[in-house]
């Protein structure tokens, strides 16, 4: 019988209720709350733009996602969270399924896209942090309703 490794699984529940709060927070409309996730991290939205940090993350987010009554209409939903902890439990790689639906004012919900997350997380003695957040995209539909600037996409358009 496997012996119950109660550290690698607080380490594993710490890791998940942090890409649970990226969720819910830009979920709800806190901005703010979710560029602090990476307040010792970086995000990268492309391999080509990294924004690293609290202040530079919040600018992007305020500056870009569209809000609605003060949040901007959308569901992140992850999935297939596969956590792979460093045996000295000072870091995680992990991989995860990420879908965003967005129910826009008199719409119906609609996925607007469609991922997978590669992460890594540190521990720094008291806590785990998001260290590298890596996006990457299998499909998008029409974000025009989620960030500025981008280009509507007409239906049934690949």
């Amino acid at each position: 019988m496997a012996e119950f490794d109660l550290s690698r699984l607080a380490a594993e529940d710490e890791i998940t209720r942090l890409m649970f709060a990226y969720c819910s927070t830009i979920d709800t409309g806190n901005l703010d709350a979710t560029a602090a996730l990476f307040a010792k991290g970086t995000w990268y939205l492309n391999p080509d733009s990294p924004l690293s940090g609290t202040d530079d993350i919040a600018a992007f987010l305020n500056d870009s996602v569209i809000l609605y009554e003060g949040v901007p209409a959308t569901r992140h939903v992850v999935s297939n969270i596969r956590i792979e902890l460093a045996p000295d439990r000072r870091s995680a790689h992990v991989d995860s399924y990420v879908i965003v639906f967005q129910c826009l004012p008199g719409s119906v919900p609609k996925i607007m896209f469609q991922g997978a997350f590669d992460d890594t997380f540190a521990h720094d003695g008291s806590a785990w942090h998001f260290d590298v957040r890596r996006i990457h995209t299998d499909g998008t539909g029409d974000m025009s309703g989620h960030l500025r600037g981008a280009q509507p996409v007409a239906a049934g358009s690949p």
